[in-house]
């Protein structure tokens, strides 16, 4: 299993940075893997809700359901994909510090099908496009356009 972590320091208080991570259909504004992101369940999420990702990587477009396994408002939030050309897990963390909140991300995945031929390019481009989606949410978060 690949595992890798990104921490940023975001210059807006938890409960902003947790609200913007759980509008998902603004994930596509800030993420450019991800085209759309459906809930296959209604109410607020908690532990248990479901989604579904749309996009393209590497060429390849793909669709990929996730479970939220752990979800406490304004601390943390986990997933697990349940189908897909991967299998990742994400966990976000939400901690207050000094000018606002520091988002540490962790990502554990294996790749699958086309994408296990190339896991090595794979996953350091996973990584590229999850900093860059990072660096897109938080300029997004601090000009208030999320």
């Amino acid at each position: 299993m690949n595992e890798f972590q990104i921490v940023v320091v975001i210059n807006r208080p938890v409960p902003k940075v947790f609200s913007a991570m759980d509008d998902l259909d603004k994930a596509p504004n800030w993420n450019p893997a991800v085209a759309e992101v459906r809930r296959t369940d209604d109410g607020p999420i908690k532990v248990g809700s479901t989604v579904v990702y749309v996009g393209k990587f590497l060429g390849r477009n793909y669709e990929s359901s996730a479970e939220y396994v752990e979800y406490v408002p304004n601390e943390r939030s986990s997933t697990r994909t349940t189908s897909g050309p991967f299998h990742l897990e994400i966990e976000n963390v939400f901690e207050a510090v000094d000018g606002g909140t520091r988002l540490t991300s962790t990502f554990r995945g294996e790749s699958r099908g086309f994408f296990k031929l190339a896991e090595p390019v794979t996953v350091r481009l996973t990584k590229r496009q999850f900093e860059t989606a990072t660096e897109n949410f938080k300029e997004l978060l601090e000009a208030d356009a999320l």
